[in-house]
């Protein structure tokens, strides 16, 4: 009863483990897929081009940010609140450095002193055992060109004696190789040729294929779209017609975004000016993983994947 006892406290304490094992991998799943990625983008175009941009996912466990402004990007990226990269980092580390008193600057100032004269005594002591250690060194260096000089002599004629076989085996080697990759390009050309193009051309069902793939695009730019979009600018293209027609398409677009979108035209001069952007909007991972199931779920599409897969593999 003991030992029945012992087992199941042992079963008890490895189920508690893989449940906690699996409820936390659970929680990440929900977190990375249904947590949503926040942008916001700002810009505005006087002078010069300037904008910023903020990144934030998993309740802004993650967050990415920066700043554009004369031609001079500063990004950052932080994980947890701690900066692992970017102009943030490098801040903190000039601070780091620049900040010191001024009793250490003389402290600093006196131990380069002593430093330079302990080096000066130093390098006294190892000119004399370097002139000693020299003398020795040259007389060693005698003895043993002479005993190189014999050892090449008969180094020369093994050599002479081992190429001729290395040669016909390097030859053999070369071969066998040559033969392998023939081999291999001819099994690739096959493979390639494995897929019928006269299957996507007599297809049964384009149709169905293809309105799938329009509804994945609109589901997938729906997905990504922002919610909040405002854009202040004057555009002039030289041409009065053209700018109407852009005027036009604004308009057009104003029915969707709303007041956020307020272009005015200039039919005197070919000019943009006084721009400004903003764009704020929330990107859900599990509605993109949705659009791509209802893709794949799809007969048709469905059907040409398993014939590519089958072609190419």
């Amino acid at each position: 009863m003991g030992i029945l006892v012992i087992l199941w406290n042992i079963l008890k304490v490895i189920i508690f483990i893989i449940l906690f094992v699996v409820m936390l991998i659970l929680v990440v799943m929900a977190l990375v897929l249904f947590s949503p990625i926040c942008y916001q983008v700002e810009g505005n175009y006087i002078q010069y081009v300037n904008g910023k941009f903020d990144v934030k996912w998993i309740l802004g466990a993650i967050h990415a940010y920066g700043i554009y402004d004369k031609g001079d990007l500063k990004f950052s990226l932080r994980l947890f609140g701690y900066c692992i990269y970017g102009a943030d980092k490098r801040q903190k580390k000039k601070k780091q450095k620049i900040e010191y008193t001024q009793e250490d600057t003389v402290l600093s100032a006196r131990s380069k002193s002593e430093q330079q004269e302990g080096q000066i005594k130093q390098q006294e002591k190892q000119t004399e055992k370097e002139t000693t250690i020299n003398e020795t060194v040259e007389a060693e260096v005698k003895t043993e060109k002479s005993d190189i000089k014999q050892n090449q002599k008969q180094e020369t004629k093994q050599k002479h004696s081992r190429k001729n076989v290395s040669d016909s085996k390097a030859n053999i080697k070369q071969k066998k190789r040559n033969k392998n990759k023939k081999i291999k390009q001819n099994e690739k050309e096959n493979k390639n040729k494995k897929i019928d193009i006269n299957y996507f051309i007599h297809m049964e069902n384009k149709k169905e294929l293809f309105q799938a793939i329009t509804t994945f695009l609109k589901r997938m730019l729906k997905g990504v779209s922002p919610k909040h979009c405002s854009l202040k600018a004057t555009i002039g293209t030289g041409d009065p017609a053209l700018t109407g027609y852009l005027l036009g398409i604004a308009g057009t677009a104003k029915m969707k975004f709303g007041k956020g979108l307020q272009i005015t035209g200039d039919f005197t001069q070919k000019i943009i000016k006084d721009v400004f952007v903003d764009v704020k909007g929330k990107i859900f991972l599990s509605y993109l993983l949705y659009a791509v199931l209802r893709l794949l779920f799809v007969k048709p599409v469905y059907k040409t994947i398993m014939v590519v897969w089958k072609g190419r593999r």
